[in-house]
C-alpha cells in the first residue's frame, strides 16, 4: 500500500476516530491562543481513542500526545523563567532598597549582575513562549496536513 493511500479503505468506525484526529490537531494549533486550555481537551481525546483506532490513525493520536508533551515542557520552562525573572526583580527591588542595617533608603542602586540575569531570564521566557507556539501550530498543521491527505504520520522508506 502506497504512502498516499495509508488510510483509504476505511470503515465508518475509522473516518469517526479520523475526524476526532483531526479535531485534536485544530485544538492544538489554536491552543496557543487559548492558555493551552484546548490542548488538554486534544491530549484527552488523544489518549481515550489511541488504543481503538486502526494503526495509522493510532499514529496520529500518538504524535497528538508526544506534541502536547513537548508543548507543556516548554510551557514549564517559560513559567520557570518568567517566575525567576520576577522574583529577582522583586528581591532587586526590596533589598535593594534597603540600605543594609542603617534603615535608610538606597536611592536606585540596583545590583547590575541580578538585574543581567533578570534580563536573561525575561528574555528565556518570551522566547521559549515563541518557540512553544511555534512548536504547537508547525506540528499540529503538519499533522492536520498528513491526516487530511490521508497519510499517515510516520516517515517510512518505501
Amino acid at each position: 500500500m502506497s504512502a498516499a493511500s495509508d488510510l483509504a479503505g476505511t470503515r465508518p468506525s475509522d473516518d469517526a476516530d479520523r475526524n476526532l484526529a483531526l479535531l485534536a490537531y485544530g485544538l492544538l494549533f489554536v491552543a496557543i491562543f487559548f492558555a493551552g486550555l484546548p490542548a488538554l481537551i486534544a491530549v484527552a481525546i488523544a489518549y481515550s481513542r489511541r488504543g481503538n483506532t486502526p494503526p495509522p490513525v493510532r499514529g496520529h493520536f500518538r504524535r497528538q500526545i508526544f506534541i502536547f508533551w513537548v508543548g507543556f515542557a516548554l510551557t514549564l520552562l517559560a513559567a520557570l523563567s518568567g517566575l525567576a525573572a520576577v522574583l529577582i526583580f522583586l528581591g532587586e527591588l526590596f533589598f535593594g532598597l534597603v540600605d543594609g542595617g542603617a534603615g535608610g533608603l538606597n536611592t536606585g542602586v540596583f545590583n547590575h549582575v541580578h538585574i543581567g540575569i533578570m534580563m536573561t531570564c525575561a528574555i528565556a521566557a518570551g522566547l521559549l513562549v515563541v518557540a512553544t507556539g511555534l512548536w504547537l501550530m508547525i506540528t499540529a498543521g503538519y499533522g492536520f496536513i498528513r491526516l487530511a491527505s490521508r497519510q499517515s504520520i510516520s516517515q517510512t522508506a518505501h
